[in-house]
């Protein structure tokens, strides 16, 4: 007979298929590969797309436009369109962040301890092409017309990169599971020149880390960068009006 206190297995949880939906577009459109703006598939292109049903596409859509992160639009130029995420995260996010804070730190704990390593290996892995990519991110961050979405889209890209250059695939989804959950929270960062610039300067010291093929640095400069985007998040949310005047 199998002795259940040495271990414990977890319940069946039947995942709906519309729910499977929802997940997908919903990590897109939070990791930022689809941009506000931008138009989904139709319902019969996502239906293909996924091989099911046109009514199991539209409850998930259906999902995704109350939470506000999609809008259907009529008319002649009408369609599903993604709304702009940092436009609006304030207001959707706060409060269930704040519930779920003790997550959240279990979250920036993980994050603490996957993506630095992963900056380790990328140090000893990246290519050319990636170094290449990752020094236009900054560039383009800097730019006098970078809106605000498109910053928060260009820090996703930057640290996706590195997971990416990691070579070990595992760290890479590790990375993308973190943004996921960490990604509305980033959201609610004022967004001026002097993040502007902070951004550009620890991102610098990341690649240049890199460029180097030092792993120790690359390591413990993401490392510190964690740290402080944590600290900054908490701030944040503790107290959003020392921030209010701040942000454009």
């Amino acid at each position: 007979m199998l002795n259940q206190q040495t271990f414990q297995f977890e319940k069946v949880s039947a995942i709906k298929v519309s729910e499977f939906i929802r997940e997908q577009l919903e990590e897109a459109i939070i990791l930022k590969e689809m941009l506000s703006e931008d138009q989904l598939p139709s319902e019969r292109e996502l239906a293909e797309i996924f091989n099911a049903s046109r009514i199991t596409v539209r409850e998930a859509l259906s999902v995704l436009e109350a939470k506000g992160l999609i809008e259907k639009r009529v008319g002649a130029k009408g369609g599903t369109f993604i709304l702009p995420i940092t436009a609006n995260a304030y207001k959707r996010t706060k409060e269930e962040i704040m519930r779920d804070w003790d997550q959240m730190l279990h979250v920036f704990e993980y994050r603490t301890i996957v993506e630095p390593e992963g900056a380790f290996l990328a140090a000893e892995r990246i290519t050319a092409g990636e170094l290449e990519l990752l020094e236009r991110y900054i560039e383009q961050s800097v730019q006098p017309d970078c809106s605000r979405e498109w910053f928060r889209a260009l820090d996703v890209k930057f640290h996706l990169t590195i997971a990416k250059a990691s070579g070990n695939p595992y760290v890479e989804s590790a990375v993308r599971q973190i943004r996921t959950k960490i990604n509305p929270a980033l959201d609610l960062m004022p967004y001026n020149e002097h993040v502007r610039s902070l951004n550009q300067g620890v991102h610098r010291e990341i690649l240049e880390a890199l460029k180097a093929h030092d792993p120790a640095r690359s390591r413990d400069t993401l490392k510190k960068h964690i740290a402080f985007s944590a600290d900054a998040i908490y701030s944040r949310l503790v107290s959003p009006e020392q921030q209010e005047g701040n942000e454009q």
